[in-house]
């Protein structure tokens, strides 16, 4: 992992971001409630169906996974298949992003700064997990 202080804090923040945005997802609250930004996109473009509730919860749990592993990472702690998992991860997160930041906003002309907001945390959670793993970032 990259021991620079900007690493350090990179890492730490998007650890605890994971862990917050994921545990949204799974209570169904912030980001993930009614009329919130990835609900409002997973339904818009999969229905308000079984499948987007489910869509729903698997990114929470993404995001907690992601979280724990970049905090176990951090703390020193490697697993075995910590480095696939992350990279995995941030496979999905890039779908993610293509999804909430790409596709849903061109779908329903989202407002320019709220797009920008948006598109910079999750890019920012992305980079942290790419920083998290050795191939990509230290």
């Amino acid at each position: 992992m990259n021991k620079s202080i900007g690493g350090i804090v990179l890492n730490f923040a998007v650890a605890i971001y994971l862990l917050a945005t994921g545990i949204l997802g799974v209570t169904g609250k912030g980001f993930f409630k009614d009329g919130g930004e990835i609900r409002k996109a997973v339904t818009s473009l999969f229905g308000n169906g079984n499948f987007s509730e489910i869509l729903i919860v698997i990114l929470g749990i993404l995001a907690i996974a992601a979280g724990v592993f970049i905090l176990l990472r951090f703390f020193g702690v490697d697993i075995a298949i910590n480095e696939l998992l992350l990279i995995i991860l941030a496979v999905v997160w890039v779908v993610f992003i293509i999804l909430i930041d790409i596709v849903y906003p061109l779908k329903s002309g989202a407002n320019f700064v709220d797009w920008l907001r948006s598109l910079g945390s999750h890019l920012m959670a992305l980079g942290g997990i790419l920083l998290a793993t050795e191939r990509f970032g230290g």
